[in-house]
């Protein structure tokens, strides 16, 4: 069966993103337990500004008409403003989640992401949530479940505070998936990124002093911090926000399901923790849940394709040129895509 080579590309990227916040999650942790940072909110304030200020300084020097034009457009900077409204507010919202509970607990929470998108998708498009989606939704929490608790439920810590912060977390999640994708389609993956995360640390900086902040430095902490910042920020939420322009918002959500399997191998390979018979079988279910997803065909993009290729070699034969037509057409099409 013929796969969709879009779905695949969208969801390579949205898995390359997941991997990447896992084992960012190994930075985070090292992090708070060395006492580089008192608060959650110091390190999502400073993260935020100095990604997004890095992503700005970046494309103003290789691409500065494209960063730049999205204060042209009122409505773009409103997106933009409320893209990293959103994005301020999951990431603290996740942070405190664990504060007052764990990260098994804070990840479990999270898994509900795909769940409001499913929930969003279905009442803006008048139509019920796709079975597979369902199916891949239980194998996520499922395996997200056993992989954070290996079977032992007891370790989590459902506190009233902890449930309220993790919903928080997830709904505005959810909703920054949902958001973002008409400010990419509009202003491009880059700047919508870049903004948004200016955005975001605008924000934070509302509820924490970023020139208050006294982090303690060290050659390991800076290290830490440096691939949180450019590798658990930048380049994850630009695998990700360039994945949603081929997969949906709750594929996008199902497969970040990956993102605490890539955080606890990493745990393994550096923090020394071992892997449990029920944390196997999470894993397992994971990997289901992700080859569901990937290979999954999608028909109305198929059926589209077929009748382009048909109307196409159609043509091609009406012209007398057999063959030789398609190739003189891909010819063309890649020079258009030269930028000028």
């Amino acid at each position: 069966m013929p796969v969709d080579r879009s779905n695949l590309t969208g969801v390579a990227l949205v898995l390359l993103a997941g991997i990447l916040w896992g084992a960012m999650g190994t930075s985070v942790q090292y992090l708070f337990s060395s006492g580089a940072f008192e608060t959650p909110l110091e390190l999502v304030t400073l993260r935020q500004l100095c990604a997004g200020s890095l992503f700005v300084l970046v494309m103003s020097l290789v691409r500065p008409r494209a960063i730049w034009r999205l204060w042209t457009d009122r409505r773009m900077v409103i997106d933009a403003a409320v893209s990293g409204a959103l994005l301020f507010g999951a990431h603290n919202a996740f942070f405190e989640s664990i504060y007052y509970s764990n990260a098994g607990t804070g990840a479990i929470l999270l898994v509900t992401v795909p769940l409001w998108c499913g929930l969003w998708s279905a009442i803006v498009n008048r139509r019920p949530v796709p079975r597979l989606e369902i199916a891949c939704f239980l194998l996520a929490a499922a395996g997200v479940s056993l992989i954070v608790t290996d079977g032992d439920f007891s370790g989590l810590v459902f506190s009233p505070m902890a449930i309220v912060w993790g919903l928080v977390s997830s709904f505005m999640a959810a909703a920054y998936n949902i958001q973002s994708k008409r400010l990419v389609a509009r202003a491009g993956v880059v700047p919508a990124l870049a903004w948004g995360l200016v955005f975001g640390g605008v924000w934070a900086s509302v509820f924490c002093n970023p020139l208050s902040i006294s982090a303690e430095w060290t050659a390991a902490s800076a290290g830490a911090f440096a691939f949180l910042v450019l590798f658990g920020t930048m380049f994850a939420f630009w695998s990700f926000l360039a994945g949603l322009r081929h997969v949906s918002p709750v594929v996008a959500g199902l497969l970040n399901s990956a993102e605490p399997l890539a955080g606890y191998f990493f745990s393994m390979l550096f923090l020394g923790d071992v892997l449990g018979f029920w944390q196997t079988a999470g894993i397992a279910l994971v990997i289901a849940n992700v080859a569901l997803l990937a290979f999954r065909k999608n028909r109305a993009n198929a059926l589209s394709t077929q009748l382009h290729e048909k109307g196409r070699h159609r043509h091609a034969h009406r012209m007398g040129k057999g063959l030789q037509a398609p190739i003189i057409w891909r010819v063309r099409n890649t020079l258009r895509k030269i930028p000028c």
